[in-house]
């Protein structure tokens, strides 16, 4: 059953790749040769078999611009699908000459391929103020997640380096997924080293895709701490991390009981509904999570709404408040559409001090 689902999922990908380029062509020469179905399928074998023995040689340049490369490919030909899907509506219902319909998918994949480049560049801080219990005076932070660093730039990063200074927040937390590449190195993330308050870290799915031990051999040289099932006590607050293998319920019996006086912060990088709600009834003050990037590029987040119940932004769990970050990089190319590179400044209000 697995191998015939295997199966299916590869036909299904292949098909979404290369039926766009036959219509294509069928709209510019009418010509239905299906072989041409099978090209984009091929390229992308092509860079990924590349990049997989570039990356067992070590040839570092080899297999980033061939997994680069293979992104790229991959993303492009999506938006073309979904281009084309809207073309084949449009023709049928408009009656559009092949030659002109032809033209028209072409400038609109190209419109909106620069458009989600162009949005996949452009870092947003998101400024949020939550009413807290248990706390005497107002705490500011910040909270980044997904960076993505290999699929994002050491330039990048500086860059996220540069917004968050400004902000003079009093820690940060950062939610997974910091790397997803094993040629990274300390070097693209020290632009970090010039923050000057407590940086706080918890793994992803994509730490644990890489080799062992390499998120703590990347920052071993930072001032960012790796808090998986660690609790970090920060004056009134209890900054609790969530290993990416690991469930609320498991940390909490290694590291202990909450201590309901105090305001709890969990950070857990998949905001699963399961999880969310195992939280709140912790009496978990406040969650932060990141992982589903908002679905990136329109529509993927409708799909990815399938998956997560709480996509992005602020929600209200019982006492509890989630916020998911819609990450501070990108997975693959620099491609947002419908979501943002994010940055988030979190204000927290003693109960009954916001106007």
């Amino acid at each position: 059953m697995t191998i015939l689902l295997i199966i299916l999922i590869t036909a299904i990908f292949l098909v979404i790749l290369g039926w766009p380029v036959w219509y294509l062509g069928r709209l510019y020469k009418a010509n239905n040769a299906v072989s041409w179905i099978l090209v984009p399928g091929i390229l992308v074998i092509f860079f990924f078999c590349v990049s997989l023995l570039a990356e067992f040689q070590s040839w570092i340049t080899v297999s980033h611009v061939s997994r680069i490369l293979l992104y790229y490919l991959v993303s492009i030909h999506g938006l073309l699908f979904l281009v084309s899907l809207v073309g084949v509506i449009a023709k049928r219902l408009f009656r559009i000459p092949s030659r002109t319909l032809f033209w028209t998918l072409i400038v609109c994949t190209c419109v909106f391929t620069i458009g989600a480049r162009i949005q996949g560049n452009r870092i947003v801080v998101t400024d949020i103020t939550i009413p807290a219990e248990h706390i005497t005076r107002a705490y500011q932070f910040v909270h980044i997640s997904d960076l993505h660093h290999g699929s994002t730039t050491a330039r990048y990063a500086r860059r996220v380096v540069e917004k968050i200074q400004p902000l003079d927040p009093e820690f940060m937390v950062i939610t997974g997924d910091f790397i997803d590449e094993n040629f990274v190195t300390s070097a693209g993330i020290a632009d970090f080293n010039r923050l000057d308050f407590p940086q706080y870290l918890i793994t992803g799915n994509h730490e644990y895709y890489l080799e062992e031990n390499k998120i703590q051999a990347v920052i071993a040289e930072s001032g960012i701490k790796l808090i998986d099932n660690q609790r970090v006590v920060y004056e009134e607050l209890d900054i609790i991390g969530i290993n990416e293998l690991a469930t609320i319920d498991e940390t909490l019996a290694s590291i202990g009981s909450l201590d309901t006086n105090r305001y709890t912060i969990i950070l857990d990088h998949q905001p699963k509904t399961d999880e969310a709600h195992r939280a709140a009834s912790h009496a978990v003050d406040l969650m932060l999570s990141g992982h589903t990037h908002k679905g990136q590029v329109w529509p993927l987040g409708l799909l990815v709404r399938f998956q997560f119940k709480y996509l992005a932004g602020l929600y209200q769990i019982d006492e509890m408040a989630l916020y998911v970050n819609q990450g501070t990089g990108t997975f693959g190319p620099a491609f947002r559409f419908g979501s943002v590179n994010e940055i988030t400044l979190i204000t927290l209000e003693p109960m009954g001090k916001i106007e």
